[in-house]
């Protein structure tokens, strides 16, 4: 009876020893299932939660220097492309728009006025021309009269000495021929005098077109002035600063009375139109990554709220944390790392949503998950722990 109750208890014994390394091997496989499963989950779906909302920040600053005089939003507003933001006096500068506009029309009847001296001057070259031509044609008439006169007189001397002709007509025809010569000398001074003239009118016409500053079809005298006008027109237009697209004040610490100098940043714009997330991975999930690939975007703020975002790009560089320039070569540490940490890149995640009653922050934290396929008609994920 006893030794039947010996092999009972050695029975149940081994029976129990069986059963508990069946046990411990199934918990071990299952270790090993669930840890393969949540590594190719990792590595298909990669994660982090090393991420942050951001939005482009843009400086606002005047064009113009002067006082503001009129501020039309508060720190934290939310504007509308075109609002305006503020003005700063623009009265010196319509002022200088007004002798802008002054100069301009000085150059436009000061041009007219030279045009119209440059016509006279053409018109008194021509008339000067005719007068050349005159008095040319009046030396060759009297050069032809005195050749005649000149051999009248060659032909008379001889006969004077043979007697032949008195010595009244002698003496008269070196009358005649002495007079011819003057009157000669007198028509060439004329003549010359008329070029001279022509020289100078063309002269003076030559400078009041160099003054008029006319090339082709536009004069650089007018065109100076109108860019002027442009300027100014520019300067006054720039005294009332908008919003260049829709975004919050942020950083607003001024007020009316302030001078405002040119290209000094007054406050910041947080941009609007686009929202995205940079989250930081690991290196070795960067062969799962792409852009195009959905993701899905948890903020600390909102638990539960999911945003659908679209990867759009992967960083190509970091600041290494171990090395440093000096001069034209790098300063490696000596260093025994025992374990090493893998780098981190950003990758930069659009925000494709956008909810009302769940406006998003600049510096938000997120928890961001890149799916291996488009999240659309797959049930609603649960945020990560």
């Amino acid at each position: 009876m006893e030794n039947s109750q010996n092999d009972s208890r050695g029975l149940s014994l081994q029976n129990r020893m069986l059963l508990g390394r069946i046990i411990g091997i199934v918990i071990v496989l299952g270790a090993v299932a669930t840890g393969s499963l949540v590594w190719h989950i990792n590595y298909q779906n990669p994660r982090t939660n090393d991420a942050m909302v951001r939005a482009n920040i843009v400086g606002i600053a005047p064009e113009v220097s002067g006082r503001i005089v009129e501020l039309h939003v508060e720190d934290n507003q939310y504007v509308k492309q075109g609002d305006l933001l503020y003005v700063i006096d623009p009265r010196p500068y319509q002022a200088r728009l007004d002798k802008a506009k002054a100069e301009l029309l000085l150059a436009e009847k000061d041009v007219d006025s030279r045009r119209a001296s440059s016509g006279s001057a053409e018109i008194a070259i021509e008339r000067l021309e005719h007068q050349r031509a005159a008095a040319n044609a009046e030396v060759k008439k009297i050069e032809a009269e005195d050749e005649y006169l000149h051999n009248y007189l060659e032909r008379l001397e001889p006969l004077a000495d043979k007697q032949y002709v008195t010595t009244d007509q002698l003496k008269q025809a070196r009358s005649r021929y002495a007079a011819s010569r003057a009157e000669l000398a007198d028509a060439k001074a004329k003549e010359q005098s008329a070029r001279s003239a022509i020289e100078e009118a063309k002269s003076d016409s030559r400078r009041a077109i160099s003054l008029i500053a006319q090339v082709g079809d536009v004069n650089a005298r007018i065109e100076v002035a109108r860019a002027m006008v442009t300027a100014a027109e520019l300067d006054l237009e720039y005294c009332y600063v908008r919003a260049p697209f829709n975004a919050y004040v942020t950083n607003l610490n001024t007020r009316e009375g302030e001078y405002a100098k040119a290209g000094a940043q007054m406050f910041a714009l947080v941009d609007d139109r686009h929202w995205y997330v940079i989250a930081d991975f690991k290196e070795t999930y960067l062969k799962s990554i792409k852009p195009g690939l959905e993701a899905e975007v948890f903020l600390v703020g909102y638990p539960g709220k999911r945003y659908r975002g679209v990867v759009t790009g992967i960083g190509w560089a970091n600041s290494p944390d171990n090395i440093k320039q000096q001069g034209v070569l790098p300063e490696v540490e000596r260093t025994l790392n025992w374990v090493i940490l893998a780098s981190r890149f950003p990758v930069r995640i659009e925000i494709a949503e956008r909810d009302p009653e769940h406006p998003l922050r600049m510096g938000m934290t997120a928890f961001v998950t890149v799916r291996e396929r488009s999240t659309e008609g797959a049930g609603k994920a649960l945020p990560p722990s």
